[in-house]
């Protein structure tokens, strides 16, 4: 049905234009009429509110004040403009002019702004019954239709209340369940600026940052919860995503000290208390697993000392004696002087399921090397490997005391 609309509506258009070029009398090339200046002034003018929004010079407030008064006004100007150039055409015009406009109403009327405006008006008095189902004990049956139109008519209330920091919250929980998390992301920030204390806003908005992944959001979450449990300091759900982003920024210390003070707050027997045991547990096991080092000291006999190669590079490794040859720790650094002092620890890792703190036995070992690579080649010096438990505290001296002949090529 549309289509064929579509298509009377461009044939009406191309015969009215025609009839207007064949009808106007009227010489253009000359020189611009006055209704090309003034689109031109007025393009001009909203370019120049545009930059003034963007300097800080208006408030976005301001700019859609000046933005609709622009309207108004052009508006205003081109009818009069327009009545003086319809008398100058002449009568001749009337009939298709009258075709075309009455065309683009009925086209505007069915697919136009019209419906559009109709369709945000039935949101807006939809808008209550829709807030007690989307945000009340029925919101798991709400339909997508339903989330569409609540969003319709709170994005109609903030333009008509853009300072009202609940249904900026509202908005952005909406969003969130629509899954547009970037929306959501602007409408929870805009409900902290009008007001940074509401502590759903603060919850919501750093749940939202924790479920994106990103590790750009930790730092911003972080400050929205401390602000939550400055007010609130036994909020369960704060405590339990401080905890949580303590743990993935591997500050395993404030993320047991977090999840300690949530214990409190929970039944000894319940399930959650029980999660969160175990979680601190495993804090905690990496917190002592982090603070594990050894301390290694390279000295090299007199004998070797003159084969140094130029530019020579020192490695400093420990691997696993009954594993594969990965290290679990390794230091690289330019020989400068002797001994070298190196402390090794999980920091030290080249993958993150082998480090120091995962082994029972520690394989110390050292190499210098002419091209910078730890696996062994003719030429490189080596030290003869120590043989260590793991524990803390571990102290090892290694002496280069050895070559890797010709014919070698070994880890």
């Amino acid at each position: 049905m549309s289509y064929y609309l579509w298509i009377a509506a461009v044939g009406t258009g191309l015969v009215g234009a025609a009839w207007l070029l064949l009808s106007g009398r009227r010489q253009h090339e000359e020189q611009r009429t006055r209704l090309q200046v003034n689109r031109e002034l007025y393009e001009q003018r909203q370019q120049e509110i545009a930059n003034e929004q963007t300097d800080g010079l208006l408030t976005e407030n301001a700019a859609r004040q000046a933005l609709v008064d622009l309207d108004r006004r052009f508006v205003s100007e081109n009818s009069e403009l327009e009545q003086v150039e319809d008398i100058q055409v002449g009568r001749s015009i009337w009939f298709p002019a009258a075709l075309v406009l009455i065309l683009s109403v009925v086209l505007y009327a069915f697919f136009g702004g019209w419906q559009q405006q109709q369709q945000a008006d039935q949101a807006i008095e939809a808008l209550p019954e829709l807030g007690r189902k989307v945000l009340g004990d029925s919101a798991a049956q709400t339909t997508p239709e339903e989330l569409q139109t609540f969003a319709l008519g709170l994005r109609q209330k903030l333009a008509v209340a853009p300072d009202d920091p609940v249904a900026w919250l509202v908005y952005g929980r909406v969003m969130t369940a629509m899954q547009q998390t970037e929306e959501a992301i602007n409408a929870y920030e805009k409900s902290y600026q009008l007001n940074p204390d509401r502590a759903a806003t603060l919850l919501n908005y750093a749940q939202l940052l924790l479920q994106t992944g990103d590790d750009e959001y930790l730092g911003r979450a972080a400050r929205l919860l401390a602000r939550l449990l400055a007010q609130d300091p036994t909020n369960t759900e704060g405590l339990s995503l401080l905890g949580f982003v303590a743990f993935q920024q591997q500050d395993w210390a404030e993320a047991a000290s977090a999840w300690r003070l949530l214990a409190r707050q929970l039944s000894a027997d319940s399930e959650q208390a029980q999660a969160v045991q175990q979680a601190i547990a495993d804090a905690e096991q990496r917190q002592a697993a982090a603070s594990l080092e050894l301390s290694v000291t390279v000295t090299i006999t007199d004998a070797l000392r003159d084969q140094i190669p130029n530019n020579a590079t020192i490695f400093v490794y420990v691997r696993d004696p009954n594993g594969p040859p990965m290290p679990a720790a390794v230091v690289r650094q330019s020989l400068e002087q002797w001994p070298v002092r190196v402390t090794l620890s999980d920091a030290n890792a080249m993958l993150p399921d082998i480090r120091l703190s995962t082994l029972n036995q520690w394989q110390v070992m050292a190499r210098i090397s002419s091209d910078e690579q730890i696996d062994a080649q003719p030429g490189d010096l080596n030290a003869t490997a120590v043989l260590i438990e793991a524990k803390p505290g571990q102290a090892v001296e290694l002496v280069i005391d050895q070559r890797v002949p010709a014919a070698a090529k070994t880890n």
